[in-house]
C-alpha cells in the first residue's frame, strides 16, 4: 500500500515515465556482472579477429560483406546494421567487453520498454503489460541473447521490429505504413529473421482492427509484404551465388534432416516441449544443444508438440471473442516470430537455440498476461498476482545473474556446457583450447584425450588439426597472444626439455595417416627429429614441409575458442 501511496504522489509524467525507468533499472541490474565477460565463440570471428572494424577505410567493405569476412573466413550472414554498431563501438573503445556488452544491454532495456509500450498502445490491461514486459526483461532464459556479444543481432532486429509496431499503432495509416517499411529495412539489415515483421503486422491489425474478418482490411499492409519478396528474392540469389546463410551442416543425421520435408515438421514439433520447458523452468541454460532429428510421429515429443499446436489452433479459433482475443493474438505472435527456426521451410544450422525464443516470447508474454489478469479478476486479489509477480521476477532474475557468469569466460563457457550433458569432440576441443592457451597443459590433455575418443570426431577431416595440437601440448609450446604457436616457440620448447615427445610424435603421426602432406605436421616433425638428432628423419619431415605449399592453419590451430 505504501508503494501505491507513492507513486499515486507522483506527477503524471512521472507516473508515465515510472514503469519504464523501472523496467531499465531491472535490466541493468540483472546484467550488472557482464562487464567483464570475455570475448567468447563467435565474438572472436565478428568482433576480435575482424580487421574491417579497424579503419574507416575499410566501411565499405564492412556494409557489404558478410558477417565472417573481416576474420578473413567465408559463411557467415549479410547482417551490416550489426556490424556497423561494431565498427563504431570499436572506434570509440577499441575491443573494450564493456563497451560491447553495454550495446546489448542498453537494446535490451530498451526493448523491454517497447514491449510494455506495445501492450499498453494495444489495450491491454496496463499492469499486466507490465508484469509481462518485466518477466521478459529479468527472464534467464534471454542470457544468451544479452550476455554474448556476438548475439546483438536479437536484441537490435527486435528494437525495430517492435518500434515499427508502435509507430503502425492504433490506425495503420498509409503514411505510418511508409514509416514502418523504413524500420522494416533497419531490421532486416540486424538480421534476417525479421522477414516476420509483415505478418506481425497483419496479427496486430487483426487484434486491434473492428474489422478484422474483412481481407480488405489487410490491404494496407502491401509496402511490407512486397519489401518482404524483394528480400527474400535476394536472399536466394546469394544462395544461388554460394553465399550459405543457414548451414544445416551443425545437424546430427545431416541428410535426414535437410532433404526430408516430413522430417523437418517433426523434428520442429519436438522442438516445442523442450522450448516450453526452458520457458517455464530456465534450468540447465547452455549453448551447442544437441537435439535428434525426428522422422517417427509416435515418439512422445512430436506428440506433445502436436498437442500444443493443436490446443492453440483451437484457441485462435475460439479466441475470436474479446476476451480470449489477447491470448490467441500472443500465440499466433509465438508462431510467426518463430517461424524462421524451425526449420520447416529452410533448414537451419541448430534444431534448438534459446536466443531464438528472444522476440516471439515476447508477444506471447503479453498475451499470457492479459489472459490470466483476466482470470485472475475471478479467482483471486491483486495483492495475489502483485505478490506472485514479484517473486517470480526475483527468481529469474537471480537465476539470469547467475547464468551471466557462464559468459565470464571460454573456459566458464564450454564448462557449463559440459555440466549440461553436452559431450561431444567439439566442446572437449575448445576447452582443451582454453586451457591450454591458459598454460594449464595437463587439463588440457585431458579434454584432448576426450577428443580422440569421440567417434564422431575421429571422422572429421579437422582432426589433423586437432592431432598436431594434440602434439603441441606435449610439447609444452605455448601460444602467443593471438591464440598462435609459432615454429621459434616449438623450438623453444623443444630446447626447455620438449615434454613428452614420444606423446607428440605419435599425435603428428597420426595427423599424417590423415593427410601425408599436412604443412604444419611435416614442420614440427622435422623440428622435432633436428633437436633428437636424428639427421635423417629431420632432413624427411624438412624435404616434405618445402615440397608443400603452407595451407591455411586449421581454426584448432590458429586461436583459442
Amino acid at each position: 500500500m505504501k508503494a501505491y501511496s507513492w507513486f499515486q504522489s507522483l506527477s503524471p509524467q512521472q507516473r508515465h515515465a515510472a514503469p519504464y525507468l523501472f523496467l531499465a533499472a531491472a535490466v541493468f541490474v540483472v546484467y550488472a556482472n557482464v562487464y567483464r565477460n570475455a570475448f567468447v565463440l563467435d565474438d572472436m570471428v565478428l568482433i576480435v579477429q575482424n580487421g574491417l572494424l579497424r579503419d574507416w577505410r575499410h566501411l565499405p567493405d564492412l556494409l557489404t560483406g558478410l558477417t565472417n569476412s573481416g576474420a578473413g573466413m567465408g559463411g557467415g550472414f549479410y547482417r551490416p546494421l550489426q556490424m556497423l554498431l561494431y565498427f563504431f563501438i570499436y572506434q570509440a573503445f577499441g575491443l573494450s567487453t564493456a563497451a560491447f556488452h553495454t550495446l546489448n544491454v542498453a537494446l535490451h532495456a530498451a526493448n523491454a520498454g517497447l514491449v510494455y509500450r506495445l501492450g499498453c498502445r494495444l489495450s491491454l490491461r496496463p499492469g499486466a503489460c507490465f508484469a509481462a514486459a518485466l518477466l521478459w526483461a529479468v527472464h534467464p532464459l534471454f542470457t544468451e541473447a544479452v550476455a554474448y556479444m556476438a548475439s546483438t543481432a536479437d536484441p537490435l532486429f527486435s528494437f525495430f521490429c517492435l518500434s515499427g509496431l508502435l509507430v503502425l499503432l492504433p490506425d495503420f495509416t498509409p503514411r505510418k505504413i511508409w514509416l514502418a517499411s523504413m524500420l522494416f529495412v533497419l531490421a532486416l539489415g540486424a538480421k534476417e529473421s525479421a522477414i516476420v515483421f509483415p505478418a506481425l503486422t497483419t496479427i496486430t491489425l487483426f487484434l486491434v482492427s473492428k474489422e478484422r474478418l474483412r481481407p480488405a482490411t489487410y490491404l494496407k499492409t502491401w509496402p511490407l509484404w512486397l519489401l518482404a519478396a524483394v528480400y527474400m528474392a535476394g536472399w536466394l540469389a546469394l544462395q544461388r551465388a554460394g553465399y550459405s546463410v543457414y548451414d544445416p551442416r551443425g545437424v546430427p543425421d545431416l541428410q535426414s534432416y535437410a532433404d526430408n520435408l516430413a522430417n523437418r515438421v517433426l523434428t520442429s514439433l519436438a522442438t516445442l516441449p523442450a522450448y516450453f520447458r526452458l520457458l517455464v523452468w530456465p534450468m540447465g541454460l547452455h549453448m551447442e544443444r544437441t537435439y535428434p532429428v525426428f522422422s517417427n510421429f509416435w515418439s512422445w515429443q512430436v506428440l506433445a508438440g502436436a498437442a500444443m499446436v493443436a490446443a492453440a489452433a483451437l484457441q485462435i479459433l475460439w479466441g475470436r471473442a474479446r476476451r480470449g482475443l489477447a491470448l490467441s493474438w500472443g500465440l499466433l505472435w509465438f508462431a510467426v516470430a518463430h517461424a524462421p527456426n524451425t526449420g520447416i521451410v529452410i533448414p537451419i544450422n541448430a534444431l534448438v537455440a534459446e536466443h531464438w525464443l528472444y522476440l516471439p516470447a515476447a508477444g506471447l508474454f503479453l498475451g499470457m498476461a492479459q489472459t490470466m489478469a483476466v482470470w485472475a479478476d475471478r479467482w483471486t486479489s491483486k495483492k495475489v498476482i502483485v505478490s506472485v509477480v514479484t517473486l517470480a521476477a526475483m527468481f529469474l532474475g537471480a537465476k539470469a545473474y547467475l547464468q551471466n557468469r557462464v559468459w565470464y569466460s571460454p573456459g566458464t563457457f564450454y564448462e557449463n556446457i559440459l555440466a549440461c550433458g553436452e559431450s561431444t569432440g567439439r566442446e572437449h576441443n575448445n576447452l582443451g583450447l582454453f586451457y591450454w592457451g591458459q598454460g594449464e597443459f595437463d587439463k588440457a590433455i585431458g579434454q584432448f584425450r576426450l577428443v580422440a575418443a569421440d567417434p564422431g570426431a575421429r571422422m572429421q577431416p579437422m582432426m589433423m588439426g586437432v592431432h598436431t595440437n594434440f602434439a603441441l601440448i606435449y610439447l609444452r609450446a605455448r601460444m602467443d597472444r593471438n591464440g598462435i604457436v609459432t615454429p621459434d616457440e616449438v623450438n623453444r620448447a623443444l630446447s626447455q626439455g620438449g615434454g613428452q615427445i614420444p606423446e607428440a610424435i605419435e599425435q603428428l603421426d597420426k595427423a599424417l595417416e590423415l593427410a601425408p602432406d599436412f604443412y604444419w605436421a611435416n614442420q614440427i616433425l622435422g623440428a622435432i627429429y633436428a633437436h633428437l638428432g636424428n639427421k635423417e628423419k629431420a632432413d624427411f619431415y624438412n624435404n616434405r614441409t618445402r615440397a608443400t605449399m603452407p595451407l591455411p592453419i586449421p581454426e584448432q590451430l590458429l586461436g583459442r575458442p
